[in-house]
């Protein structure tokens, strides 16, 4: 059974994206995202360090198309990996 923890609906956009990144948090899960050589990357992390002091080993990426139905699944794998490693 598919979860939705958290949406990002009216929070984010891709012109946001485009100028920074989009750093946040659920439960356990630290999450960021931002585009990066014409991808957009979803990336998880445990607490309870910030993205930059958190080690390479700790953190998961995946790469979406830079649109608005790339940023939906972005947001549908976070939630998939919240389920899968923090839930």
């Amino acid at each position: 059974m598919e979860h939705s923890y958290f949406t990002l609906k009216g929070q984010i956009s891709l012109a946001f994206l485009k100028k920074r990144n989009f750093t946040g948090s659920y439960r356990e899960m630290r999450y960021n995202l931002f585009i990066k050589d014409d991808q957009l990357i979803a990336a998880t992390y445990p607490q309870p360090y910030c993205w930059e002091c958190t080690p390479e080993e700790q953190k998961t990426c995946q790469s979406f198309e830079v649109s608005n139905d790339g940023l939906d699944a972005a947001v549908a794998w976070l939630n998939e990996a919240y389920e899968k490693n923090f839930a």
